[in-house]
C-alpha cells in the first residue's frame, strides 16, 4: 500500500496541547493523554488527521479530538470499553517518529504477512506490559487476515508482532 504522511503523530498532540479549547478542557477536567490513533485506506491513503484521546480518570472517560493540520475539533467524551489501566504517554520518551516506525512496519510485515494491506491502523500509547510507550501498526488485508506489530517509541525495535485470522 502506498501512503503519504503529512501530519505527524507528535505535531498533532502539540496542536492539541496549544490549542485554547482543548487546552481548557484538559486543564478543567484534568486529563492525561492517552492515545493517538490514525488510519490508511485505499481511500485516504494520505495520512493528515489524528484522533487524540485524553483520559479522565475521576469519571473514568475518554476525550477525542480530531486533528488537522487547519484544525482541533472536540469529537465527544464517553466511557471507555476496555478494563486495562490507562497510563499517560510520555511525549518526552516518543523519540521514534511515525515515519521511521511504518518503514520498519512495512518491511517486517513483507517477511512475515504474505497479504496485500487493505487498512492500517497506527497508534500511539503507553503499553503497560513493557513499561513504555509504543507504536502499535496494524494492518488488516480484505481476506480477513490482521497483523499486528508493536515497537518500542524510545529505540524503534520491535517487541512483538503476530499474524491471525479475524474469523479463526
Amino acid at each position: 500500500m502506498d501512503y503519504k504522511i503529512k501530519f505527524l503523530g507528535k505535531d498533532a498532540i502539540l496542536k492539541v496541547e496549544n490549542d485554547e479549547g482543548a487546552k481548557a478542557m484538559i486543564d478543567k477536567d484534568n486529563l492525561v493523554l492517552s492515545s493517538a490513533f490514525a488510519m490508511i485506506t485505499p481511500d485516504n491513503n494520505v495520512l493528515d488527521k489524528w484522533n487524540v484521546n485524553y483520559y479522565n480518570g475521576t469519571t473514568d472517560e475518554l476525550t477525542n479530538f480530531l486533528v488537522t493540520q487547519d484544525s482541533v475539533e472536540h469529537i465527544e467524551t464517553s466511557k471507555r470499553v476496555h478494563t486495562t489501566e490507562v497510563k499517560p504517554i510520555d511525549l518526552s520518551n516518543v523519540a521514534i517518529p511515525i515515519t521511521m516506525i511504518l518503514s520498519c512496519a512495512m518491511v517486517r510485515s513483507e517477511l512475515e504477512f504474505p497479504h496485500e494491506p487493505n487498512k492500517v491502523f497506527i497508534t500511539l500509547h503507553h503499553n503497560d506490559e513493557y513499561k513504555n510507550e509504543c507504536w502499535t501498526i496494524t494492518l488488516f488485508s480484505t481476506n480477513l487476515f490482521l497483523y499486528k506489530i508493536k515497537i518500542d517509541a524510545i529505540d524503534g525495535k520491535i517487541i512483538s508482532s503476530e499474524v491471525k485470522h479475524l474469523l479463526k
